[in-house]
Order: C-alpha cells, then sequence, then structure tokens
C-alpha cells in the first residue's frame, strides 16, 4: 500500500505555500478488486503553469499496448491551459476549515464530512467532496472507453486527508477538503520534484483537464506529477451551481 510525503514549495498568483505527494502518510481508504491502492492524500501546490496544448480526451483515445505508460518522460509544456491551483485561501472561502489536522489524516468538521462521499470511481474507491468524485467517475469512464490499457494501469495514493502543508502550521492541504488525488501508474508513484513524469500520467491529463482538475506537474519550483486537484475554477463552479454550498 502506497504512503504520503508532501514537501513542495511551490508558488502561484493565489497560492504561497503547496505540498508535493512521495511517501510518508498512511492511507485510510482500501482499494477496489481491480487494483487501485487506498485513499489518503499526499500533495498539493501552487502555479499557473498554462494548460493542455493538445487539447480534449480525445487527443488521448489512441490506445495502444505498445505504450509504455510506467516510462519517464519531460513533463509537456502548456499541460493546465485556463486551470489555476486552488489555494488554501481559495479552498477556506469555499468550503470553510476542513477539520482537525494530523500528518496520520485527521477528522473533517462535522460541516464538510456531510459532503463527503466515498465510491469506486472505477479503477479504484476514494472518498472525498461529493462533487470531485462525481467527476473523478466521468474522468476515469471516459478513460475506460477511450484507452482501456491506460485505464488497467491507473491507481491511486489517496485522496481525502486533513492535514497541514509539509512545512506549514497554518496552511492545509487541498486534499484536507477532498479535492486532490495522487495517481499511481502500475503501482509507482512519480517522484516529487521529478522534471520527468510517467508516460500514463501524460496521457491522463487530457482526461483530467477535461474535468478543470490542475496538473501537479504545473507546479512551480517543485513539480509534483502525481498530483490533480479540483481547480480554482471548478471550486468556482461548484459555488456558483450549488454543488457546493
Amino acid at each position: 500500500m502506497p504512503y504520503f510525503d508532501d514537501s513542495s514549495d511551490g508558488s502561484s498568483s493565489d497560492s504561497s505555500v503547496g505540498d508535493a505527494g512521495a511517501s510518508d502518510y498512511p492511507s485510510s481508504d482500501s482499494s477496489s478488486s481491480d487494483g487501485g491502492s487506498s485513499d489518503g492524500g499526499s500533495s498539493d501546490g501552487s502555479s499557473s503553469d498554462g494548460g493542455s496544448s493538445d487539447g480534449s480526451a480525445s487527443a488521448a483515445s489512441s490506445s495502444s499496448s505498445a505504450v509504455d505508460y510506467a516510462a519517464m518522460v519531460a513533463i509537456p509544456s502548456g499541460i493546465n491551459d485556463g486551470l489555476t491551483s486552488a489555494s488554501p485561501q481559495t479552498m477556506t472561502n469555499a468550503l470553510g476549515n476542513p477539520g482537525t489536522p494530523d500528518p496520520g489524516c485527521g477528522p473533517s468538521s462535522a460541516a464538510l464530512a456531510k459532503l463527503m462521499k466515498t465510491a469506486n470511481v472505477g479503477p479504484f474507491r476514494v472518498t472525498g467532496l461529493g462533487p470531485a468524485v462525481d467527476a473523478l467517475t466521468r474522468v476515469f469512464s471516459a478513460v475506460q472507453s477511450a484507452n482501456p490499457d491506460l485505464y488497467a494501469v491507473l491507481g491511486t495514493a489517496g485522496m481525502l486527508c486533513v492535514r497541514f502543508v509539509r512545512g506549514s502550521t497554518t496552511n492545509f492541504s487541498n486534499h484536507s477538503w477532498g479535492t486532490a488525488i495522487d495517481i499511481t501508474i502500475n503501482g509507482v508513484l512519480t517522484p516529487r520534484g521529478s522534471a520527468t513524469v510517467q508516460q500514463g500520467l501524460v496521457s491522463l491529463c487530457p482526461f483530467m483537464h477535461d474535468e478543470q482538475f490542475f496538473w501537479g506537474a504545473g507546479f512551480s519550483p517543485t513539480p509534483d506529477g502525481m498530483h490533480f486537484e479540483a481547480s480554482s475554477e471548478l471550486i468556482a463552479q461548484w459555488k456558483s451551481d450549488g454543488s457546493i454550498p
């Protein structure tokens, strides 16, 4: 079972502190029968790195068993077009204090706990904010239809985990609100800070971008390739349409 570690110090126009994942936080939710690991979050950061120049999920629709999804490749340019990382202040303004932080994942606040959802999203089971879990279900359904070989190698190192950003005693990780997820390829995490990422994450990015998830490979100065989070734009959309109170 994967564990977590986060320590990114990325910054952006709306976030001064970030965190990124590797391996010392135990996850809290067991995996599904097809191999995804448990959930319990690892990483978040910040940046305003621009987005997916190769467009929508249709760009990732070619499925081939010849693709080595575990291969480490350069982070593409323009991976987060039109999306920005949601800062701790953005998250607090939208959803309030998430709960009692703990390095091993503390309890959610009573108010936030009511908004959490546990579900099998396809390749694995997660616990997270309801609309985020619903969005991930759509993501992985699209992946399964368009690229079953990619779908088969996807797993998770966690979603919900109430804790502070590594090195901070004030800023919560976005995992604390259940809006971020760390993705494994064949059970392996791309290391935090790596200038290269697994090909599987590159192939997954357009699908995540279509649902307005920001990819942590765009965090600066410390990329976090395993990490995807609901973007600031998606949080604003959920507030506007009543998906979150």
